[in-house]
């Protein structure tokens, strides 16, 4: 497997997966950029704008996509689900209890709530909403579990999956903008071999492989 190989080969086949899903999802990053504009009322073309600018004319807009979208969200904002354990047998269910609790307990501490209606949002605008569950020792030094709200245009996907969420995806890659003083706190030892640009500014790729 690509994983038993030795770094070099496993950055190479890294930029190979991103190489694919950049040229795989291109046309639906342009699609999905024009529809958080359309959904925040910037639905006119810069040659239409130009063009209404040389006439003297006002540009208007009648937002009719906006409300809808509003109109969903709060449908299930109004309609969230709360996690709860329940014992597949009859018996005592003091245990599911517990673990209920704990996990509304937890989902409270991190706003997992707003964070999953944030990404519902992303959804229903652009047809891409995503998480990350993940465990902050910065909050916490025994660590704390966060759930949030990722940016759809961060993540680029095995272009071979074809099922709903994704579930065929061999692999998933995450590309953010980080700082370098973010990468030289987390990583000390290999600050010396990161290659800064001007601003200061370095693209952080995570790559997860999906074992079968």
């Amino acid at each position: 497997m690509w994983y038993n190989r030795d770094d070099a080969d496993l950055v190479s086949h890294i930029h190979d997966c991103l190489q694919k899903a950049e040229m795989a999802s291109s046309q639906w990053r342009i699609r999905a950029q024009e529809d958080f504009d359309f959904v925040a009322g910037e639905q006119y073309s810069p040659e239409d704008k130009s063009l209404l600018a040389e006439q003297m004319r006002p540009i208007i807009t009648f937002n009719r996509i906006g409300p809808v979208i509003d109109a969903v969200c709060g449908t299930e904002v109004a309609h969230r689900h709360n996690i709860q354990y329940i014992p597949r047998r009859k018996g005592p269910s003091y245990l599911h209890t517990l673990l209920t609790g704990a996990a509304t307990w937890i989902r409270e501490q991190c706003d997992a709530w707003d964070e999953e209606s944030d990404a519902f949002q992303d959804l229903a605008i652009c047809g891409m909403g995503w998480l990350e569950t993940r465990i902050d020792y910065q909050r916490d030094p025994e660590g704390q579990i966060q759930i949030e709200r990722v940016d759809p245009f961060e993540m680029y996907w095995d272009p071979q999956a074809h099922k709903k969420n994704l579930v065929d995806a061999k692999w998933l890659i995450r590309v953010k903008n980080v700082h370098y003083q973010d990468l030289k706190y987390h990583w000390p030892d290999k600050a010396k071999y990161i290659e800064t640009n001007e601003d200061k500014n370095l693209k952080l790729i995570e790559f997860q492989w999906k074992e079968k």
